[in-house]
C-alpha cells in the first residue's frame, strides 16, 4: 500500500506523456517525411545530371543523397524525442504543483500521496521517532489529527509504533516531505521534486517507448 502514491505519480507522468506530446510526434513525422521527399527529388535531379558520367556514378550519387537525408531525419527524430520527454515531465511537474496547491486533481488526492510518501520512507528507517519536515503550506495543514491518520498508515505498513513529529523547520519545495530518523540520524528526501527527479531517469526509456513505440 505504501507504494500507491508513488504508482499514482508514475501513472500520471505516463498519462501526461501520451497527452502532451502527440503534436510534437506528428510534427517530427511530417518533418522526416518532408526531408526524405526532398532528398529523393534531389537524388533524381542529381542522377539525371550525372548520367553523362555513367550510370554507376549516378547511382552512387543518388544513394549518398538519400543516405544523408535518412541520417538527418533520424537526428531530427531524436531531437523531437528529447523535446517530447522533457515536455512530458514538465507537464507532470506543473500538474503536481496544482495537485499540491489544491489538494485534489482529477482522481488524485494530495493527502493520500503525502501519507504514502511518509509511510514509504518509514519502512526504510530503523528508528521509532521520526521528524517530518514540510513546506510552509503543508506545515500548517499537518495538524495533530492529520499526523495521527498518517501514523495509522505507518503502523499498518511497518508493523511498528512510530512517533511522528512535525518539525518547526520548513523546506522549500512544491510538496512532499523530508523524513528524519531522530534516533539514527538518517534523512530521506521524499519531496515531490526529488521524487520526480529520481523517477525521471528510471522512466526515461519507458516514457520514450510510450511516445515513439520501439523506435528509440
Amino acid at each position: 500500500m505504501s507504494n500507491k502514491g508513488i504508482d499514482k505519480i508514475i501513472s500520471h507522468i505516463e498519462a501526461e506523456a501520451e497527452k502532451e506530446i502527440s503534436e510534437i510526434r506528428l510534427k517530427a513525422q511530417k518533418e522526416a517525411e518532408n526531408i526524405t521527399k526532398v532528398a529523393q527529388e534531389k537524388a533524381e535531379r542529381e542522377t539525371e545530371k550525372a548520367l553523362s558520367n555513367g550510370k554507376r556514378v549516378a547511382s552512387l550519387q543518388g544513394q549518398k543523397i538519400v543516405a544523408e537525408a535518412r541520417i538527418d531525419a533520424r537526428r531530427k527524430r531524436m531531437d523531437s524525442q528529447e523535446e517530447a520527454i522533457v515536455a512530458s515531465f514538465e507537464a507532470a511537474k506543473k500538474d503536481l504543483e496544482e495537485l499540491a496547491e489544491k489538494g485534489k486533481l482529477d482522481t488524485f488526492n494530495y493527502k493520500d500521496i503525502m501519507f504514502n510518501l511518509i509511510a514509504d520512507a518509514s519502512k526504510n528507517v530503523a528508528g521509532n521517532k521520526i521528524e517530518l519536515v514540510f513546506n510552509k503550506r503543508d506545515s500548517k495543514t499537518f495538524n495533530k489529527e492529520t499526523l495521527r491518520e498518517a501514523g495509522e498508515l505507518v503502523k499498518e505498513v511497518t508493523g511498528r509504533e512510530i512517533s511522528l513529529i512535525r518539525s518547526d523547520e520548513t523546506v522549500q519545495c512544491i510538496g512532499g516531505v523530508v523524513v528524519r530518523d531522530l534516533e539514527n540520524h538518517v534523512e530521506i528526501d521524499n519531496t515531490l521534486e526529488t521524487k520526480l527527479g529520481r523517477l525521471k531517469e528510471s522512466l526515461r526509456v519507458d516514457v520514450a517507448k510510450i511516445l515513439f513505440g520501439d523506435k528509440i
